[in-house]
């Protein structure tokens, strides 16, 4: 079980910051397929051959095209570094049909540096390949890495082949089969137990791409539960955890689930001290064919709880006349008790650097997943254009990413040729949720939170200091509005359907600065201090 799954993760909602525990989130570090191919694709699949050296549930299915080039593999930037200087051995578990040389591979800023395995003696079965780094001069820190899993000098291949593998470990030690220090990834997940009504019910559970990836998931990785007509209204699954959920501080589990028709959704704490509680959600299903985060109250209970099971579709009778399809994601505790909102992300760029003139365009790209893409050419993607509708030089976007690591750069026009010169290459950033970034062309480093750009002929904003309401009067049609802590944090999300005056309750904020951003009708915004006392 790889330690992301059972991390504590720090989650910011309206109500402020909490601590909270994922107890499963079924995503895998994000595999940016490149050279595999006109047919080639990753995905996580069912280990089809849990024999030899992996027996593990789930590893990587690679289709590798015949006409991709020798480096076909992936690239993933990891959520928490390898040290080369500690540990010297990178572990990679694969399955192939064909005997060819392995690379993996390590990059930074400061250089590249790659390491070829040649020892591989099976084919059609596992086989642990180790990479020594001690051949190459790579010291310190990566959080790039590459893997090639199939590296002949010439493609030779007339059809495609698929290609399986698993396990990415790095250790100090050479030998097969030795412990790992950290697993950079193994494609696993909680068990999960199937509860089913006997021969009947063929319902199945599968991990699968997102088929939906808007609103509140925009995660690359889902349960697929597959819903037999036949089955029984308890049907879904059980699970013995390897980290117990504690209800003691977080009272609220949070699961985001995406169904065909509405129904009860139900969840339930068992092997706890203060013994067994089976609930229905506190919220209400409201959507179908969409994702809804349903919020469970478990204010009644306290300490931990070993065992979890989960029913998603609790219809009595089940009432079915065919099968259905249900999907499930990210099992969270926390103690807010609202559904979650979709995450937004507002990245600012300060041309004026550039000596930007009007109408030039500005673009990002990166490896951001989704509508959004992996390194689409600049001008390539719609959704990918910054604006300036105001004209001072400032050129923002809007964006919907999942929590995780990304990696993007800046653009001046269509194209790869002018990219923002800044030190060090790529931006980087963790997103956890919503927050706004500031950039300067050629410049290295962000600031958090959005600069103001105040115009009180046409906007006003007031009291200021304000309590818990917020008025806020504009000459211009209001299209939305947020309020961003000075943290950088996006706090508030308001659509105000382009009115031209409204008043926002802000009883949830704390006390403290607070920058609020209007967008007009015509995408133009400003931004103003307020003090919440």
């Amino acid at each position: 079980m790889k330690k992301s799954l059972l991390a504590l993760t720090l989650m910011f909602a309206f109500a402020g910051v909490t601590m909270a525990q994922v107890i499963e989130d079924f995503e895998s570090i994000a595999m940016n397929v490149f050279a595999s191919g006109a047919n080639g694709k990753m995905e996580v699949v069912a280990n089809p051959d849990k024999t030899g050296a992996n027996t593990s549930y789930n590893v990587v299915r690679f289709v590798r095209g015949k006409d991709g080039d020798p480096w076909a593999g992936f690239y993933t930037t990891l959520a928490q570094g390898i040290d080369i200087n500690a540990n010297k051995y990178v572990h990679v578990k694969v399955w192939k049909p064909r005997i060819s040389p392995v690379v993996f591979k390590v990059e930074r800023t400061d250089g590249n540096f790659e390491v070829k395995n040649t020892a591989q003696t099976l084919t059609n079965a596992w086989e642990e390949l180790v990479f020594d780094f001690n051949t190459v001069a790579a010291t310190g820190e990566y959080v790039k890495v590459v893997l090639f899993p199939d590296f002949p000098d010439a493609v030779g291949l007339t059809d495609d082949i698929i290609i399986y593998f698993d396990d990415i470990t790095i250790n100090n030690d050479p030998a097969v089969g030795s412990a790992p220090v950290t697993v950079m990834e193994d494609y696993e997940n909680i068990p999960l137990n199937l509860m089913t009504g006997g021969a009947e019910d063929l319902s199945a559970f599968s991990k699968v791409a997102n088929p939906d990836m808007s609103g509140i998931n925009l995660s690359n990785l889902v349960i697929k539960f597959d819903r037999d007509k036949d089955g029984v209204p308890w049907g879904g699954f059980w699970s013995s955890l390897p980290t117990p959920v504690d209800v003691t501080t977080n009272k609220y589990v949070h699961v985001k689930v995406w169904k065909p028709r509405i129904s009860p959704v139900k969840f339930k704490l068992e092997g706890g001290a203060a013994g067994t509680l089976e609930l229905a959600s506190m919220n209400t299903q409201t959507k179908v064919n969409a994702w809804e985060d349903f919020v469970f109250d478990f204010s009644g209970k306290t300490g931990t709880y070993p065992v979890i099971a989960f029913m998603p579709d609790f219809a009595d009778p089940t009432g079915l006349t065919e099968d259905i399809v249900i999907y499930f994601d990210d099992f969270i505790v926390n103690n807010d008790p609202n559904p979650a909102t979709p995450p937004e992300q507002i990245i600012s760029v300060d041309m004026k650097p550039a000596n930007i003139a009007a109408g030039d365009k500005v673009y990002l790209a990166g490896a951001l997943g989704g509508g959004y893409g992996s390194w689409m050419e600049p001008g390539t993607n719609p959704a990918l254009e910054m604006v300036d509708p105001d004209g001072d030089g400032v050129f923002t976007i809007w964006l919907h990413l999942a929590d995780g690591v990304y990696a993007f750069k800046f653009f001046k026009g269509a194209g790869w040729g002018t990219g923002d010169p800044a030190p060090g290459g790529d931006r980087t950033y963790t997103f956890a949720g919503s927050v706004a970034l500031n950039y300067v062309w050629g410049t290295e480093g962000f600031t958090l939170g959005i600069p103001s750009v105040e115009n009180n002929d046409v906007l006003r904003l007031y009291p200021n200091p304000f309590s818990n309401d917020l008025h806020i009067s504009s000459t211009t049609q209001i299209q939305r509005v947020f309020i961003t802590s000075s943290l950088g944090q996006v706090v508030g999300n308001f659509e105000l359907n382009n009115a031209n005056s409204q008043t926002i309750n802000t009883s949830s904020l704390s006390n403290g600065l607070y920058f609020v951003t209007v967008v007009d009708k015509d995408g133009k915004r400003q931004v103003q201090k307020l003090i919440k006392k």
